[in-house]
């Protein structure tokens, strides 16, 4: 049996004390807005916010989900454009990364050149805007969906991790009569799933949260377009002039606290729901993406 030192058990218990505040900070604030969601207005007007629910009630879910046609929307808005822009992220990750992972490519210290200086060097929000703007995205869920599609870092992880791969497989793939499509889409992609796992949960999360990029590309004449987040966000500003302005139906009897934390959690679920079933891909999917050998 080991026998730890004076300093390793106060080293322990101080890491052990840490962790405790750390998940109560984190956690604290998630449970009120749970709480709030499914409190009644007359408590919550009460009351306040708190960790003690004195009264369920499901106004603030009904009200959403029937009389804010426009959060409807917008959940559909943010669902396809997480799924577009992943769905190219995938695409464009996979070839760029399988293309300069391989060591026989042409000008391949010149592509990879291109990947890197992006990374360090960013042209800044208005050369942003007047690209978009250029290109005739502005108010569009393009305008969106194609910022998202290529990511440099995204496209090194997958480079190290195609890189790692036994050269072999490719070899003997080449002398079967196998051209780089199919040993891309046959070989390297299900031997790389955890890596890609990654980077979709990645790209998943950063389109799904996004508000940034609808707040400088879709204006508030196309509230339509907008994500979710970008709704949750107005409402957290701006509650009472969002509601007047969509004709979202009456909140007498209703307390905006409780509608904004329904809108918060209900814009959270998805993310929740998808990120288990891809977690136990997300370390293992990073370290071998991350270390080239």
């Amino acid at each position: 049996m080991l026998i730890k030192s004076k300093g390793e058990k106060a080293f322990d218990i101080f890491n052990i004390f840490l962790m405790i505040l750390l998940t109560v900070m984190f956690v604290y604030p998630a449970i009120l807005i749970v709480c709030a969601s499914f409190t009644s207005a007359n408590m919550l007007t009460k009351y306040g916010d708190s960790v003690i629910i004195r009264e369920v009630s499901l106004s603030s879910y009904k009200y959403i989900f029937t009389a804010q046609d426009l959060f409807l929307r917008a959940m559909g808005n943010s669902l396809f454009m997480t799924a577009m822009g992943t769905f190219f992220l995938v695409i464009t990750t996979s070839l760029y990364a399988y293309a300069v992972s391989r060591k026989k490519l042409v000008f391949k210290k010149f592509f990879v050149m291109v990947l890197v200086i992006p990374m360090l060097f960013a042209g800044g929000t208005i050369p942003y805007y007047l690209v978009i703007n250029g290109l005739g995205l502005m108010n569009s869920q393009w305008a969106i969906i194609l910022p998202f599609s290529v990511n440099a870092w995204y496209i090194v992880l997958a480079k190290n991790f195609f890189g790692n791969l036994p050269e072999a497989l490719v070899e003997s793939a080449q002398l079967e009569g196998a051209n780089n499509v199919i040993i891309l889409f046959k070989i390297v992609l299900p031997l790389g799933f955890p890596i890609m796992a990654t980077i979709i949960l990645y790209s998943a999360v950063a389109i799904w949260n996004d508000w940034f990029q609808a707040m400088l590309f879709i204006d508030s004449s196309h509230k339509h377009l907008w994500p979710v987040q970008s709704l949750v966000r107005e409402l957290e500003t701006d509650f009472s002039s969002l509601v007047s302005s969509i004709g979202g139906g009456s909140t007498i009897g209703l307390n905006s606290e409780g509608i904004k934390s329904a809108a918060v959690i209900v814009s959270t679920l998805p993310i929740v729901i998808v990120y288990p079933f891809l977690q136990r891909f997300f370390i293992n999917g990073v370290l071998l993406g991350s270390v080239k050998e």
